[in-house]
């Protein structure tokens, strides 16, 4: 086992992707909870929710372990837990989540817009009007902490290149990720760090993002490549209206032939959108999907189903998630691949 690292230093994840008033308001609460809560505090305050979210496990257990492999899984996060003290992702080695919370990420200022933005890769990342400089390094880590190597939230497989994200020696055990000529859906862009990670393979990029402080933040990002990239400013879902359209309405809309590569992180209502993507019994022609599955405790059964009922082939990445609020069950599965 890695050396314990100091737990202080890992922050806890701030969701920036928000698909309702509610959502936005828990994410401003959140983010002044980390801004004007010492660190210190805040860990002792995750150690009384961890306890609680363990008193609550052992009670049900039988109501949300599907298997043998699944409930020791479980009880080895918990013994981890107890060693490091709360961290969303307790299966990622803790020096790896220090260097992520340390980095210093290159951070600048648009003299036009004044929107902040971090230079990956040679590439300019925008972030929402508002943020400071210390907000947006924060956010920018704890994202990249979000899709590396050995994170189960993590859409890619580990041969595939995703911005920010550290580099690793682990091994592929599979390929699942966006090819060269892609035509790629974004659902849930939020800063948009998947999409910017693919963008020089996709020969098309749809992002979708209702909130119009990120979609600012978007265009500027994709300005570079505004030749094939479409800024949607709504929210997928199962109906289309003002705020919202349906992978049915955008395909035949925007003329979308195939959607080879969807990426779906939506706060909860990805089974709701899979299920705008129906025509005739059908769902609309994609090839790759991964769908976050951790947002509602009947996710994963919901969309494991569909993809079983449409012909897919799937499985979930490796690892779990733990929530770091009163929702239950604390620890789940965080993403779906779908493949066929």
């Amino acid at each position: 086992m890695a050396e314990k690292a100091d737990r202080k230093l890992v922050p806890l994840p701030i969701k920036t992707n928000s698909g309702s008033w509610r959502n936005e308001w828990d994410s401003a609460v959140r983010k002044a909870y980390h801004r004007f809560v010492p660190l210190r505090l805040r860990t002792k305050i995750g150690k009384v929710r961890f306890e609680r979210q363990e008193k609550y496990f052992k009670r049900h257990m039988a109501e949300f372990i599907l298997d043998d492999t699944r409930k020791t899984d479980i009880l080895k996060i918990f013994s981890l837990l107890k060693n490091e003290g709360y961290i969303t992702f307790p299966e990622v080695d803790p020096l790896i989540q220090k260097k992520y919370a340390t980095r210093k990420p290159k951070i600048g200022q648009d003299s036009n817009t004044g929107l902040f933005y971090v230079i990956v890769d040679g590439k300019k990342l925008f972030y929402e009007r508002g943020l400071d400089e210390k907000a947006v390094r924060d956010s920018f880590n704890t994202v990249s902490l979000e899709q590396d190597y050995a994170s189960p939230h993590r859409y890619f497989t580990a041969d595939s290149y995703f911005v920010g994200v550290m580099g690793s020696n682990q091994l592929s055990e599979d390929s699942f990720g966006v090819a060269e000529g892609d035509i790629v859906v974004d659902a849930g862009a939020g800063e948009g760090n998947f999409a910017l990670s693919v963008i020089d393979k996709a020969s098309k990029v749809y992002i979708i993002e209702g909130d119009a402080k990120w979609c600012e933040a978007l265009k500027q990002t994709f300005l570079p490549y505004k030749e094939k990239v479409e800024v949607i400013q709504k929210y997928l879902s199962d109906t289309s209206d003002n705020d919202t359209i349906t992978l049915v309405d955008l395909v035949e809309k925007y003329r979308v032939s195939k959607i080879d590569f969807l990426k779906m992180d939506i706060e909860g209502y990805e089974s709701r959108a899979l299920q705008g993507g129906i025509k005739g019994g059908d769902l609309v022609d994609i090839n790759k999907m991964a769908i976050c599955v951790y947002h509602n405790p009947e996710d994963e059964g919901k969309v494991s189903n569909f993809m079983s009922q449409q012909g897919y082939k799937f499985y979930l990445t490796k690892g779990y998630i733990v929530f770091s609020d009163s929702k239950n069950p604390p620890i789940r599965k965080a993403v779906l691949r779908a493949y066929r």
